[in-house]
Parts: C-alpha cells; structure tokens; sequence
C-alpha cells in the first residue's frame, strides 16, 4: 500500500514539475520570439524608411546613387528593391540568390499594407528560411514617386531561438529527471513515521482484538450460566438486563472479529485456500440462514440461477462474502420488499459474476465510492438502530481483491441497489 502511495506521489510531483517546466520553457521561447520579432521589425522598418528618403531624390531628378555592394547590407542579409510609378525596377540590392526568385515573386502579387511587416519561408534546399519584408511608398513632398520593397534574412536569429528552445527542453527533462528520482526518495523518507505509526496502530488493533476476545468469552459463558442456572432467583428485570448484556456481547464480539480480520489482512497474515466446490450450493446454505431474517420483514428472498457451477476458491472466504452483502440487502431494505441472487458465466471470459440486487433505499451516489471504508456509515442514525460494525462491506470487498476479482456498485435513491462482484478463475 504505501509502496503505491509512494509511487501516486511521485507521479503527482513529477506531473506538477512537468507541466510547470512546460510552462516555463513555452513562455521563455514565446518571450524571446516575440523580442526579436519587435527588434528585427523596428530596424527593418527604419531601413525601409531611409532607403524610401535617399530614393525619393534619386526618382525626383534622376540622380544616380552612389553603388552599394551587398556586404554593406549586413553581409547580404539586408536587400531592396525601388520602383518608379511606371513599375519598372529603378534600383535595388537583390537580395541572395537562393531565395531570389521567390522574392521577386512575392513583390509583384504584393497585397500587404505599406508599413505593415510580413514573414515569408521559402524553401532552401529542402529547409525553410525565414524572411522579413515590408514596403513603403517613395515620397518628394506631397509627390508620390513609386514604392519600395524591404527585406532581412532573419533565419539565423530564428535558427537560434530554435537552438536555445531545444536547450531549455534537454535541461528540463534532465532536471524533471533528477528532481523525480529525488522525489521518489524524498516521498520514501516522508512515509516512513506515517508507516511506522500505520504499523503500530494496526499491531495495536491485531492485539486488542486478540485480547479481548478471552474476556468476550468469559462474559458470554458467565451470562448463559447464569441464564441456566435454574435455582438462582433473579427478577424479571435482572433476567431482561442479562438478555440486554448478552446481545451486546455478541454484537462486541462480533466487532472484534472483524477488527481482527481485517488486522490480519492488513498485515498479510490470512491466507486464502482454494479448493474446488459448487458455488450454488454456498449460496443456497447462506440463503436458508438468512431466511428467517427476510421472513420476519416478509422480503421476497430469491436465486434466480438454477446452473450448477464448480469454482476454485476460498470456500469459507465466499461464504463469508456471501453472508456480509445478504446479511447488509435484507437489513436496508423495507418490509415487502424483493432480494435475489444471480450468476452470470461466460464462455469467451473465464469469469463468474455474482448479483445481489435489493429494492431498498438506494445509496446517494457521493457515498458509493465509500462504503467500502471501515467504519463508513451512509446514514448513521439509521445504521445505528439497524446494527452493524461498520467493516463488513470492508472485508466483503478485502475477501474479493484476495481473489483478484472486483466488485463495483450501481444504485439509485429510492430503486434499491446491485451489488456486482466478478471473481476470474
């Protein structure tokens, strides 16, 4: 148990540390993209905006610029390219050769706003570069002279948040890595005092049942001697308090049993033994003990399978299973009312299927995953007048998983509720 809970914890940390990582490297790259996405915008933009004044003499009077060569655009990562309003080509700094044509291509189905910045990705020998444009027109005054065409190879800055976002997620997982490796030890330093108190406590309650059960016996033994010791004269009301008493004894008794089964199956200490027996017959035996307490409510108690059926288990252990879940659907369920027995057997799944179908009071879906807990009562009030302990659906459900079988609960307030147990074979 507390090896699962460590590993539950583990997972929980670990899932938390991941999803925090996550986070963390997805707004760090998002942050450093957006940063250099403004940066390369903003000087591209201021680019655009000298080359438009310096060409605005040159289309006004036709003067020729001084030639500039290619690496003086940043080694060739910076190109324009200047039109005259009669859409010829009047100047430029083409940009490199590998992307060129997809440029030229791009100017002349331009449709983007002039001062508005577009990202384009040609393909590069099968890789796709990344290339930042923009366009503004060419003004003398109020005079429109033509429009020009800026552009920034800017794929090594994107080539580099690449690299940095791989980087970040590497170190990440080596730090989820080793942060999960010493959360799995911090998580089996912190159980140990909760596991040493688990194991005192449960030595505890293995004890005091074991304990109590001598002095359970004594008192039960004293009480019937006296009750059939004919020569002691004891008053009507002494002889009431002795039944009371009696009653009580069996009802501490059988708390005491219980306690001490689930004791020892908390420490692995009761085995199961399995054997081969008819299970109708099991079921027919607890049926015929049960009948008198259905017969006092008038509960139509019925098994409605008529298959014999030989399965390998614990024979004691499903007659106690069977005990605890009649016992619990006769108890809640009111006068006139209907509690029956199925099995179901399958050819292609190697499975038996136990049914216990009651018309009682239901039980309200928030309580269904925890009636399984020991000591766990739906309504206590009511539990309390009825009787019980508390822990028999505790070791009903203890008796199945020893088996390796399930068992699971479908019920509605006011419709009764089936109790469905699959043991494999």
């Amino acid at each position: 148990m507390f090896s699962r809970i460590r590993k539950h914890l583990t997972f929980l940390y670990s899932g938390l540390m991941v999803f925090f990582l996550l986070t963390f490297v997805g707004v760090t790259y998002i942050g450093l993209t957006w940063a250099v996405y403004s940066e390369e915008k903003q000087e591209l933009l201021l680019f655009a905006e000298e080359e438009a004044q310096e060409h605005s003499l040159f289309l006004q009077h036709q003067e020729l610029l001084q030639q500039t060569s290619q690496d003086e655009y940043r080694g060739g990562r910076m190109f324009f390219y200047a039109f005259g309003n009669d859409g010829k080509l009047a100047n430029a700094a083409e940009a490199s050769s590998i992307f060129r044509d997809r440029i030229v291509e791009k100017i002349n189905t331009w449709d983007v706003e002039d001062g508005d910045v577009v990202l384009l990705m040609p393909d590069v020998h099968n890789n796709k570069a990344i290339v930042m444009m923009a366009s503004l027109p060419v003004m003398y005054g109020e005079e429109h002279l033509g429009k020009i065409y800026v552009g920034r190879d800017v794929t090594a800055f994107y080539q580099v948040l690449k690299n940095v976002f791989l980087i970040l997620t590497i170190i990440s997982l080596l730090f989820l890595f080793l942060a999960s490796g010493g959360g799995y030890m911090m998580a089996g330093r912190a159980i140990i005092p909760i596991k040493k108190s688990y194991d005192r406590q449960r030595e505890f309650v293995a004890d005091a049942s074991h304990e109590l059960r001598t002095p359970l016996s004594i008192f039960m033994a004293s009480v019937e001697a006296i009750q059939r010791d004919k020569e002691s004269k004891i008053s009507p009301f002494a002889e009431l308090v002795l039944a009371d008493m009696k009653d009580e004894i069996k009802k501490m008794s059988k708390t005491v049993s219980d306690m001490l089964t689930l004791a020892r199956s908390d420490a692995e200490a009761t085995t199961i033994l399995k054997e081969k027996f008819n299970l109708m017959d099991i079921i027919e035996q607890v049926m015929r003990s049960l009948q008198p307490l259905a017969n006092e409510k008038n509960i139509q108690l019925s098994f409605e399978s008529q298959i014999e059926k030989v399965i390998l288990a614990d024979k004691e252990r499903i007659r106690q299973l069977l005990l605890i879940l009649l016992d619990n659907a006769i108890k809640y369920t009111p006068p006139q009312g209907k509690v029956s027995v199925g099995l179901e057997f399958s050819t292609k799944v190697p499975d038996i299927k136990i049914i216990i179908k009651d018309s009682g009071m239901g039980i309200p879906a928030e309580d269904q995953e925890l009636i399984f807990e020991r000591f766990y009562r739906v309504d206590k009030t009511r539990s309390r007048e009825i009787g019980g302990t508390g822990l028999g659906l505790s070791i009903a459900k203890w008796i199945v998983l020893a088996h390796g079988g399930s068992v699971k609960i479908e019920s509605q307030m006011g419709k009764g509720s089936t109790f469905i147990i699959i043991l494999p074979q």
